[in-house]
């Protein structure tokens, strides 16, 4: 096996830095636009050829929002997909329903009324379609969600099922503002709740358009198996944060792989792909992806996804994960593969199932591509405004990046990938 250990911490943290400057990269955005071109120019720079493929999707982005109780006004952030307010907001008495349950609302009276929930920190459910469906029925004008943090994690509309068709459903029956507060502001409001009459006034901005987001994709031909390839992958945009860890941390790897192996050679083709719109809708970037190349997608002979490897502790190599409608489980050869890499090298890594899903990985391998997912899990500040540059450890960046160069040039050099899975116990 050839170690390869050229890549550089420091180079990585400030690519980072850089990519979390461009603000909030919801897909479809300006920001996003300036990632992906930021990501292509790396790409090109290292002598990679590029292909850009842009898509359409449902956009969405958040202007401003916010909560006046009594007077005083709260931070806050909008439920991604929430709906906008009138410019005058809408103002109406605050009530209380627990964690949003319909058992929850027995004995209450909601309607036309402003709806605070709590979000469960047993489950750190993220997807409130069913919830917000529920206080609508009841006929809530709005609703804040109160996190279990000091910061707000964004949460979303989506119903968080796998099935493409059934991730994004209507909230029924209409659509109502969603907002979420942070623990302090939230139990400041019971507090006013419980103590006095108290209305609220909730102010959502938000924009839901169709726009336009990329896959970009940076290939270097293989001398000898042009054809057969092998693919290092993750999503660009981030969930209305500025994603240092999510995903600035697998983004910056890929553009410092394109610098590792602008003068090495490979037998097999390798292509690093920056896709788009992960964090909407189910990962749209690499359905897109899937779709266009469905006709070559038994040439790729193995594919690493990287997402939020740079916080958390310790590093794994996921071996699938877990959908309330769905399991997804990862081809075997390629995820010991990388584990037994990291372990020759001298790292310290594990094997671990997600019980929240997947992320472009689930796509890929439900397509039949025998792939893995590297993740650092245990980021606490994932979705949320305080996922920033700072939070990102340099040095995970570093031994990710050699464990994937050394992985990635062995992989696009050996005679027989197949064998290489087999002494692994898995085959293509």
């Amino acid at each position: 096996m050839k170690v390869i250990q050229k890549s550089k911490a420091k180079r990585m943290y400030e690519d980072v830095k850089i990519l979390s400057g461009f603000g909030n990269r919801y897909a479809g955005s300006e920001a996003e636009h300036k990632a992906s071109n930021f990501v292509s120019q790396a790409f090109k720079e290292s002598g990679f050829m590029i292909k850009e493929e842009p898509f359409d999707i449902q956009g969405y982005e958040e202007k401003n929002s916010w909560i006046e109780v009594n007077g005083k006004r709260f931070d806050t952030r909008a439920m991604f997909y929430s709906i906008s307010t009138p410019d005058a907001g809408i103002k109406a008495p605050l009530v209380y329903a627990g964690f949003g349950r319909p058992e929850d609302y027995k004995d209450l009276n909601v309607n036309d009324k402003i709806v605070l929930i709590r979000r469960d920190q047993e489950t750190e459910k993220d997807q409130y379609w069913p919830e917000i469906c529920t206080a609508a029925k009841f006929g809530a004008k709005a609703v804040v969600l109160i996190n279990f943090t000091s910061w707000i994690f964004i949460t979303t509309l989506e119903t968080g099922l796998f099935e493409a068709g059934k991730r994004f459903l209507p909230i029924e029956p209409e659509a109502i503002p969603a907002l979420i507060v942070n623990k302090e502001a939230g139990e400041e409001i019971i507090k006013i709740i419980e103590t006095e009459t108290a209305v609220g006034r909730v102010y959502v901005k938000t924009i839901n358009e169709k726009r336009c987001s990329v896959n970009v994709r940076g290939i270097k031909e293989g001398t000898d198996l042009p054809d057969e390839k092998i693919l290092i992958y993750g999503h660009r945009d981030s969930a209305g944060t500025p994603g240092g860890n999510d995903n600035g941390s697998g983004t910056v790897i890929m553009m410092e792989l394109a610098r590792i192996f602008q003068n090495l050679s490979t037998k097999r083709t390798i292509e690093l792909v920056s896709l788009g719109a992960e964090e909407q809708l189910g990962s749209v970037g690499s359905m897109e992806y899937i779709a266009y190349h469905k006709d070559q997608l038994a040439n790729i002979k193995g594919a690493i996804e990287l997402d939020m490897v740079a916080a958390g502790s310790p590093l794994w190599v996921v071996t699938g994960g877990n959908w309330p409608d769905r399991k997804i489980v990862f081809h075997q050869g390629i995820c010991k593969y990388v584990l037994d890499v990291a372990k020759e090298m001298g790292y310290y890594m594990e094997q671990g199932f997600c019980s929240l899903g997947t992320p472009d990985s689930g796509r890929f391998s439900e397509a039949g591509v025998p792939t893995t997912w590297i993740w650092g899990p245990g980021d606490i500040y994932y979705h949320s405004p305080e996922d920033t540059a700072d939070k990102v450890d340099p040095n995970k960046l570093k031994v990710i990046a050699d464990i994937i160069a050394t992985a990635l040039y062995n992989l696009a050099n050996s005679d027989s990938v197949e064998e290489i899975y087999k002494k692994m116990g898995g085959s293509v």
